[in-house]
């Protein structure tokens, strides 16, 4: 009987040790980054802050060469990024020395350019005189685009899932 009142004693006072214990633990701060693809030099993640919930896309390990957008933004760059291979056929049937077009959506605009098809690029940016451009190849403009579209749903699924 007192090997069994002794054992409930012990219970007891550990049971109330790691309930204390678990609330000195707060988490007041913190970055939660998903690193969702790398394809060439191009990475796209979505991170999550106390404050907010963004796309980081482009190269982010080269100064102004990653954009920082919300998850709709990042959804309307993706549907752009989705023409990439129809504007890459019109410039390179096209007669002019050189090519350019310009879509924008969600204050980001992107760009199409070549040389006769050859040399083709891909520049994403946000609708401001000064900031990061994104720039990529035809091959990484249509294989980021494919995450871009979905950001959304990504989003709102790191959004449900981490939660301090």
């Amino acid at each position: 009987m007192k090997k069994v009142m002794v054992m409930a004693l012990m219970f007891f006072v550990a049971s109330f040790v790691v309930s204390v214990h678990a609330e000195e633990y707060v988490i007041k701060d913190y970055t939660f980054t998903w690193h969702i693809i790398k394809y060439g030099g191009t990475t796209m993640e979505i991170q999550k802050t106390p404050a907010a919930l963004v796309v980081i896309f482009g190269q982010p390990t080269i100064p102004l060469c990653a954009l920082t957008i919300s998850p709709e933004q990042a959804n309307a760059v993706g549907e752009l990024l989705n023409k990439t291979e129809d504007y890459y056929q019109i410039q390179r049937e096209s007669e002019d020395v050189s090519s350019s077009d310009t879509l924008f959506s969600h204050n980001c605009e992107v760009n199409f350019s070549s040389k006769q098809g050859r040399d083709f690029k891909v520049r994403v940016k946000q609708d401001k005189i000064f900031g990061s451009v994104v720039l990529m190849t035809k091959d990484e403009a249509v294989e980021v685009g494919k995450y871009l579209r979905q950001a959304e749903q990504m989003a709102a699924f790191v959004d449900k899932r981490i939660r301090p």
